[in-house]
């Protein structure tokens, strides 16, 4: 039985590719595991570290790629047959029409926050503000859409949304107060949080 499976959660995700059939992975077949990511890969580094696979009879290559797109070209490639990356690559490899298919969640929700500058403690400050982003179409970009929408924020209406890219660069610009508002992850919201900065909302509940 031939199938092509994704492991996917929206803040990482595990994708199978190609004609790989799991029910006859015999004894020490090797699977080359790539992940790109943050602190969210942690059950990846778990199987790793505590030799999960090789317990299952499977010898496991895990390795990291430093950008989802570059881990999703080699799996499609076939250098790869997994992959741990966003959800989103998921949703825009489908689009681009890529033959991957999800097979687990491991994070079902965004593990972040919107947060804005001292500057801006109620929803009505909002209106008009401007918030970073990383590229369209990741994680953050479409987390903070969500999360602007249940807050009854029209992500498209109400606020402007400036695709910055990397995270230390989006950082660099919050504190030259270029944007008002941001999309975080947990872990940066902890580290950060002497920083100037309001928890506008909790997006992992």
């Amino acid at each position: 039985m031939k199938f092509k499976l994704y492991l996917a959660f929206p803040g990482v995700a595990l994708m199978l590719v190609g004609t790989l059939c799991l029910p006859s992975v015999k004894a020490e077949e090797r699977l080359r595991i790539a992940w790109a990511g943050g602190s969210s890969s942690a059950p990846i580094w778990i199987i790793q570290e505590k030799g999960l696979m090789k317990k299952q009879g499977v010898s496991a290559e895990i390795i990291r790629v430093g950008t989802s797109p570059m881990a999703l070209q080699a799996m499609l490639a076939g250098e790869l047959d997994i992959i741990g990356t966003s959800v989103t690559t998921l949703v825009s490899s489908r689009l681009a029409g890529a033959d991957v298919v999800m097979i687990l969640a491991i994070v079902p929700t965004f593990p972040a926050h919107i947060v804005t500058q001292k500057s801006v403690d109620d929803l009505k400050q909002l209106k008009g503000k401007v918030g970073g982003v990383g590229r369209a179409g990741t994680t953050t970009e479409i987390g903070m859409r969500l999360a602007l929408t249940r807050l009854g924020v029209d992500p498209s209406v109400d606020v402007k949304l400036v695709p910055v890219g990397a995270t230390r660069t989006r950082w660099q610009r919050w504190l030259k107060e270029l944007f008002n508002l941001e999309f975080w992850a947990n872990h940066l919201c902890a580290k950060r949080r002497n920083s100037a900065l309001n928890l506008l909302l909790t997006l992992d509940r």
